[in-house]
């Protein structure tokens, strides 16, 4: 294999892109250009909306622990990540669809993932629609809540296309690229709507180890955004909201041990181990909330899915000790085949509640092998007081 080939092979490995047919293999430059335009055109809209430093600068990324749920191929996801309650019962997001999941010599040039939600306590309507090929890529949402905002940052939906290395976001911001090579790039960025230039350069090593990028602002001069990722970590900045760091280090036996920080805002610190059995323990640390918890989770049984074998039943429990919300959360998650599963919880704190939610098709639970689906969820607090609601959601994947 030659210097060139191994290059293109390195660095589209390191950009989680979806694999073209063999005749039309990208260039490595060219999927890394797509990788980095994806990320920085879903930072952008949120930068250049906090660049009005006359009014107070509101705090987004709302950050909420996401249950720890069984994947499609056996494993539970980490719960560090910070998702919405959508997002919970959402099936693919923007960057999960596989195009071409056949492998090398698959026949899709491009993929199309359609979700819509619904909340009856909120009377919240959210849709998105992703769509994306090898060298362009489309995505929308749009939220009723934010329609009735009031402010304009918050009212515009997020409207983003990409054509090779130039990103178009909503029908104000133009971003191009001044200077292309095969480890960094220079994009251009002009806010019509404030007047704003900035200049964003994205740097990754040959080794596919390590990614930087930023978005520096002209007028006036400030780093608007940094985003830093590591073999065991990342570290990134959004004016207005601070430093979000997180990393991990593994440790041998089968533990691993997980830190995520916000600067200003809540840190966390926790060890996760796993058995061979289906078991695993997270004590996790949280301050200033000043809170222990105790996640255990233990798989009952099994099922068989082709040549794998998958959690057909998985009880959750985690206790809470001191902090403001203090008290036991309980999860049972049944997976009655992949097209089907059944989940139901129990908390019981200061405001307990319980809820119950069947997810059909395509899901968070059963995975995106389905071309569609549908998720039901029922809430209902048990401390006398508010009434039960739902939430449900479609989503449905194509590809083309």
């Amino acid at each position: 294999m030659s210097s060139s080939d191994d290059l293109v092979r390195r660095i589209a490995a390191f950009f989680p892109l979806p694999p073209p047919p063999q005749k039309q293999q990208l260039s490595g430059v060219a999927a890394a250009v797509l990788s980095a335009g994806g990320r920085l055109g879903r930072a952008v809209g949120d930068v250049f909306r906090r660049l009005r430093i006359d009014d107070g600068l509101d705090i987004a990324y709302a950050r909420r622990h996401r249950r720890v749920v069984p994947g499609r191929g056996g494993t539970m996801a980490d719960g560090d990540g910070a998702r919405s309650k959508q997002d919970q019962i959402a099936g693919s997001g923007a960057d999960s669809p596989a195009v071409g999941g056949s492998g090398r010599f698959a026949r899709s040039q491009g993929s199309m993932v359609l979700s819509a939600a619904f909340d009856s306590r909120t009377n919240d309507v959210e849709s998105s629609v992703a769509a994306r090929g090898d060298l362009w890529r489309a995505e929308a949402s749009h939220s009723s809540s934010n329609s009735r905002g009031g402010g304009d940052g918050a009212a515009a939906p997020l409207f983003l296309v990409q054509l090779g290395p130039v990103l178009f976001l909503r029908d104000t911001t133009l971003l191009f690229p001044v200077h292309l090579s095969k480890r960094h790039l220079i994009w251009y960025g002009f806010e019509r709507k404030n007047g704003v230039h900035s200049v964003c350069p994205a740097y990754w090593t040959a080794r596919r180890r390590c990614f930087f990028m930023s978005m520096i602002c002209l007028n006036p001069f400030a780093c608007s955004f940094m985003d830093m990722q590591f073999p065991n970590g990342q570290l990134r900045y959004v004016a207005g909201d601070g430093f979000t760091a997180r990393g991990f280090l593994p440790i041998g036996g089968g533990g691993i041990v997980q830190a995520h920080g916000k600067f200003p805002g809540e840190k966390r610190l926790s060890f996760s181990y796993k058995n061979g059995s289906g078991g695993s323990i997270t004590p996790t640390v949280q301050w200033p909330d000043r809170s222990l918890s105790l996640g255990l989770t233990q798989v009952l049984s099994w099922r068989r899915s082709g040549l794998m074998l998958q959690p057909a039943l998985q009880l959750s429990v985690c206790p809470t000790f001191g902090g403001c919300r203090p008290g036991v959360s309980t999860e049972l998650v049944h997976s009655v085949s992949e097209e089907a599963s059944v989940a139901c919880g129990y908390s019981r704190t200061a405001s307990p509640s319980a809820y119950a939610s069947v997810s059909l098709g395509r899901s968070k639970l059963n995975g995106s092998a389905s071309s569609s689906g549908l998720v039901f969820r029922v809430d209902a607090p048990l401390h006398g007081f508010g009434r039960p609601w739902f939430s449900i959601q479609m989503n449905s994947g194509l590809e083309f």
